[in-house]
């Protein structure tokens, strides 16, 4: 009697642990990412709602300026594990839904700049490069001469 060849079933094996394969990579790799990105979009949002709540004593233009960099700020230093870890993130937007249940004013975000310098060596080195932009926009009333 001839022997049957077991080639397509070792094809179909390797075929299995291929596919587990990509599984446990897009399990360990890709969720993770996808829940750090939904995090940093949600305070985000948080960080552009600052928009609606401008103080009366500050310009549209200088308030809009400055919710605007806050904003960039924290997509460049919360851009990824690498740059601020999940925790240290976490712990910024749980101080900053502290911070935003009370009145805002430049303050607030003067508070964000220097919380997010503080997400680790990627934020201080962040807020190092563009703390006197930051500030200049901070101060622009009291060099224009508004209230």
């Amino acid at each position: 009697m001839k022997e049957r060849s077991r080639f397509p079933e070792l094809g179909c094996l390797v075929f299995v642990i291929l596919g587990v394969a990509v599984v446990v990579w897009f399990l360990s790799n890709a969720v993770p990412h996808m829940r750090y990105n939904r995090r940093t979009e949600r305070i985000n949002e948080k960080i552009h709602s600052l928009l609606q709540r401008r103080p009366a004593d500050v310009s549209e233009r200088q308030w809009t300026e400055c919710v605007g960099w806050a904003s960039i700020a924290h997509c460049n230093i919360c851009f990824s594990e690498e740059h601020t870890s999940y925790e240290a993130m976490c712990r910024f937007e749980e101080q900053l839904d502290d911070k935003l249940q009370g009145e805002v004013d430049l303050d607030t975000i003067a508070w964000i700049y220097e919380r997010l310098a503080e997400t680790g060596p990627h934020g201080q080195r962040y807020m190092t490069m563009w703390r006197e932009h930051w500030e200049s926009i901070l101060k622009a009333p009291e060099q224009e001469g508004q209230p």
